[in-house]
């Protein structure tokens, strides 16, 4: 099946509405509501009219949806894009009203692909504040051009948000960074070149993970093994003992979903970097290590620490191993693809519980054993990321397990039973056990005093810093209040000195702000030529920057004197005699509850002096605790259910148009263990499997399986897909059958009724279906012309020249027309 071609028509209908849309792009949706009613109903729970949104919109419905969208409030500081067909943009004409040009565009994909770069747009998208709308025409899963656009719009917000997003996510590494000032006590930099010349093992939560479960088992005590945080608990249950356990989520999500791994934390050492979870760090009930920098404000300082390396876990896994000095580095689990049936991770993992996603649209990579398998774009980036880490590491043997993991350039695939393992003695072993990291009371109260004095003095100098912005912006007050040259000219004067001493007595922490508020900075840059610049200009600009210097400066030093709170918080725990009522506050404004199991393992022996109310108020503490872990319970014995079907049929469609046969076979093997599920799993594995035996040349079975869908489960797409193989098999009584069905959907199908119709000896009933069309359609010059041909078939010559005279008269050049005349 080639490439499908638009199937865009210049023919417009109108309807008993009196409005005017293409048949081609809307079907028949027009003529049973008008347009607004069935906008109104479509967009009820959208909010169209939110403020400070970008609104993106597939399709125009034959401009009637563009049409509605300008008749509505227009949201302050919202804009709304349409992105639509070349096809369909050639034949519409909307006008747009001058008072809202600055934000309201209407677009081809490839000049979307082009605005959507600019930073008037693209700051919606990597902040995450926009909305997909679709269109009419979008949403049917029966336009293969349509689902084709979809995708594409979809990929290209994918892209731009994994693109430019990180200078836009750096607030959460900085607040998580400062919340953990209490817990980065030890760095990871301990444990550098710690097993130089042995073997260790990553164990990511992919689906390989289970295949050589028995294999790790038998070669324990040869391998050191590093495991994502996520399936620690797994492994536990399976008898396999963690080394090291490494997490980099700054998410809170994170903490819930590691409910197991927390109840291990007194048997591993955690590996975690400073931006992680707080939930997780400040409640870890054993030893931890962090990576990277403990401080913001260190930012500029050389720091010998191992550093964190993404964008996942196990890239950051990878890094600390070969930073550990391990000269063969083992990959399980890692797999940065999903599985050849659509499982994306190892079974028994919260993760594993949902079931595979087909409704998306991922990547493609290889996998070792040389088939296509898809992945999402962060492991796409992952699969770069660790190409680049092997290049750093040209002496370690970088090897994964799995044959149906992605192929990473670099990383070696072979055996497990091929691999060399080299003994690793116990005492070097046991340099990971959890006693070689314990700190006494009175050490963990002295680094705390220590960070919190740096902690003032980088308030104190924040503080400072506060005040010249202060001053800056009445600069910038009084330069935009005069018109006077020389006013102008000693303020600015004034304003220049102020920006190079914040630049030199302050530059860390002029870094750190403008890295913090990267978004508030981008607003006061300009795609304007520097060039053409007023003065009026410059006074914005400046006003702009000043304005954002000082609102992140503030909000840093808030969180800052957060930071000190919770750090005396520290330092009153582990004060003689405890006083619990000058810390366990603050583990309750932290939701930290779990810090009450730490407090008793590192004092069993003051429990009994406790009070009875100090007593009650830990049990309470522990039970608080326990009820933090809120996240669904899943019970193996529940099968997965198939995660976005709506999606999944548009998937489909794109990947027939494609002729992505490696594509629809996949679908048909993630759907095949769910097809008694439910109807609609079932409808979708068996047209997944019908459009496979198309494209393997097998027409018969091909229309086996599709017959299989339930007659009134058959929308257009599954009509048209019938018809198209009834006549390549001459089975014209179906193709008639079907024909007439789908008519009910668009009208531009009644032509091919009429010739079917005409094959089959029934040329009345062929000629009156014609007729019926050209009676709404009467300039439809393609169909004019079949009449004309199918009336000169049958002899009837002077009607045949009546239709070719209309065609002559819409089209004065048409050739066809002018040939039929010459032969006459």
């Amino acid at each position: 099946m080639n490439k499908q071609e638009s199937k865009i028509k210049n023919i417009f209908a109108i309807s008993p509405f009196n409005e005017h849309y293409l048949p081609s792009v809307n079907n028949n949706i027009f003529e049973r509501i008008d347009s607004v009613t069935l906008f109104k109903d479509k967009f009820k729970t959208v909010q169209l009219q939110e403020a400070n949104t970008l609104h993106i919109f597939v399709g125009m419905d034959s401009g009637l949806l563009a049409n509605y969208i300008l008749e509505l409030p227009q949201a302050p500081d919202s804009k709304y894009v349409f992105v639509e067909l070349d096809d369909v943009l050639s034949l519409l004409s909307i006008e747009i009203p001058t008072e809202v040009k600055d934000s309201f565009y209407i677009y081809s994909f490839e000049q979307f692909q082009q605005q959507i770069k600019q930073v008037e747009l693209n700051l919606f998208i990597v902040k995450k504040q926009f909305n997909i709308h679709y269109s009419f025409a979008a949403s049917a899963n029966c336009n293969d051009n349509y689902a084709q656009l979809c995708h594409n719009v979809e990929k290209t917000i994918e892209r731009e948000y994994f693109d430019n997003s990180t200078g836009f996510t750096q607030k959460q590494f900085f607040k998580r960074q400062l919340e953990n000032l209490s817990e980065n006590l030890q760095p990871a930099e301990l444990l550098r070149n710690t097993f130089v010349g042995k073997t260790s093992i990553i164990l990511g939560g992919g689906p390989s993970l289970d295949d050589h479960i028995e294999w790790i088992k038998k070669n324990r005590n040869d391998l050191i093994i590093i495991s994502a945080s996520r399936v620690v608990g797994k492994l536990a249950k399976l008898g396999i003992s963690s080394d090291i356990v490494i997490t980099v989520d700054p998410q809170e999500h994170s903490f819930e979903v590691n409910e197991a791994m927390m109840a291990l934390s007194q048997d591993i050492l955690l590996v975690s970097a400073y931006h992680t979870c707080s939930d997780i760090v400040a409640q870890w009930n054993g030893n931890l290590l962090y990576l990277g920098i403990d401080a913001p404000w260190k930012c500029l300082e050389i720091n010998s620490n191992i550093t964190t390396e993404g964008p996942t876990v196990t890239n950051c896994a990878v890094h600390l191993a070969a930073e550990m000095g391990f000269n063969q580095i083992l990959l399980c689990g890692v797999d940065y693809c999903y599985s050849q049936t659509g499982k994306s991770h190892t079974t028994d993992t919260y993760a594993a519980s949902f079931g595979p996603d087909i409704g998306t649209i991922h990547e493609w990579v290889e996998t070792y054993n040389g088939e296509l398998a898809e992945t999402p774009m962060q492991l796409f980036h992952s699969i770069e990321a660790l190409a680049e880490t092997t290049k750093k590491w040209p002496l370690i043997n970088f090897i994964n397990l799995s044959k149906n993991a992605a192929k990473v350039k670099g990383v070696n695939h072979c055996q497990p039973i091929s691999i060399n393992l080299e003994p690793i003695p116990t005492t070097q072993r046991n340099s990971l056990k959890q006693s070689n990291f314990n700190l006494s009371s009175s050490e963990k109260s002295a680094k705390i005093i220590k960070i919190k004095n740096e902690l003032n003095q980088a308030i104190e100098d924040m503080g400072n810093v506060i005040k010249l912005l202060k001053r800056a912006l009445a600069l910038c007050k009084k330069i935009e209040n005069t018109d006077k040259n020389e006013l102008i000219l000693l303020s600015s004067n004034k304003l220049n000195n102020l920006e190079y001493e914040l630049n030199t007595k302050f530059n860390n922490y002029c870094y750190l702000i403008k890295f913090y508020g990267f978004y508030e900075f981008s607003h006061f840059l300009s795609t304007k030529n520097s060039d053409s610049w007023t003065q009026k200009d410059i006074i914005e600009q400046n006003n702009s920057y000043y304005r954002a210097f000082f609102y992140i400066a503030n909000e840093i030093y808030e969180l800052m004197n957060c930071a000190i709170k919770r750090l005396n918080a520290r330092v009153s725990e582990y004060k003689e005699p405890e006083k619990f009522d000058a810390f366990t506050p603050q583990w309750i404004e932290d939701s930290h509850f779990g810090r009450s199991n730490i407090w008793l393992r590192e004092n069993p022996e003051k429990y009994q002096y406790l009070s009875e109310k100090d007593k009650e108020k830990l049990a309470h503490l522990q039970l608080e605790y326990l009820n933090l872990f809120n996240k669904k319970k899943h019970e193996g014995s529940i099968i997965p259910k198939v995660k976005n079907l709506d999606g999944a049929f548009k998937k489909l469609s794109i990947l027939m148009q494609q002729q992505h046969i490696v594509g629809i076979q996949k679908m048909v093997q993630y759907t095949e263990p769910f097809k008694e599920q439910e109807s609609k799993i079932f409808h979708l594995y068996n047209l997944a499997k019908s459009y496979q035996l198309y494209l393997e040349n097998n027409l018969d079975e091909s229309l086996k399986y599709v017959l299989l869908l339930d007659d009134t489960a058959r929308e257009e797409n599954e009509l048209r897909h019938i018809i198209m193989l009834a006549i390549k098999l001459d089975s014209y009584h179906l193709a008639e059958e079907s024909l007439k069905k789908i008519i009910q959907y668009n009208d531009a199908y009644i032509p091919q009724l009429a010739s079917i119709l005409a094959l089959q000896g029934k040329p009345q009933d062929a000629l009156s279906t014609y007729l019926d069309y050209l009676d709404k359609y009467p300039e439809d010059v393609p169909v004019l012309l079949k009449l004309g041909t199918f009336l000169k078939s049958f002899n009837e010559i002077e009607s045949a020249k009546s239709v070719f005279n209309r065609v002559l008269n819409i089209e004065s050049n048409n050739q066809v027309a002018l040939r039929f005349f010459k032969k006459l």
